[in-house]
């Protein structure tokens, strides 16, 4: 196995310090078969070896690994990569042809689109006052149509 030092084997996947040896294994094959390159299948494989196979070097890691971690960002990139591919098969949609105008309900579709257009935004008022992009001077007269047009 390759030398990963600096590297924490909980972090690399993504697994508490409590994890047993089941999911180690479990979690440690499943990024393995999602892995790009050899060398991340390297670092899993790493990883298993070092929490499974020795428990002084699982115990200094575990004392090493921030209490109360979270891999929120991990566990985003794994469904990232098992999802990967894109679910629309094109050669189906091809084959299914175009859509015919029977098949789009026209006043439903412009009732949506024009309650989206006219609904006016929320709009928080306190914010906007409280963070004014240009302060007003009340020592000259605010600008009127006439000076923005003709100068």
């Amino acid at each position: 196995m390759s030398n990963q030092t600096g590297r924490n084997p909980f972090h690399a996947l993504g697994l508490p310090v409590d994890a047993d040896r089941e999911l180690i294994v479990e979690r440690g094959q499943e990024m393995a078969d999602l892995a790009t390159s050899d060398e991340e299948r390297d670092v899993y494989r790493w990883a298993v070896g070092e929490l499974i196979h020795d428990e002084a070097a699982r115990r200094v890691h575990a004392i090493l690994e921030v209490p109360g971690t979270d891999y929120d960002d991990d566990r985003w990139a794994r469904f990232e990569r098992r999802h990967r591919a894109s679910p629309v098969d094109p050669a189906a949609l091809r084959a299914a042809g175009r859509p015919s105008p029977e098949v789009f309900d026209i006043p439903q579709i412009i009732d949506v689109v024009l309650d989206w257009m006219l609904t006016p935004p929320e709009v928080d008022v306190d914010e906007a006052v409280r963070h004014v992009p240009v302060r007003p001077r009340l020592d000259e007269p605010p600008l009127e149509v006439s000076d923005v047009l003709f100068g």
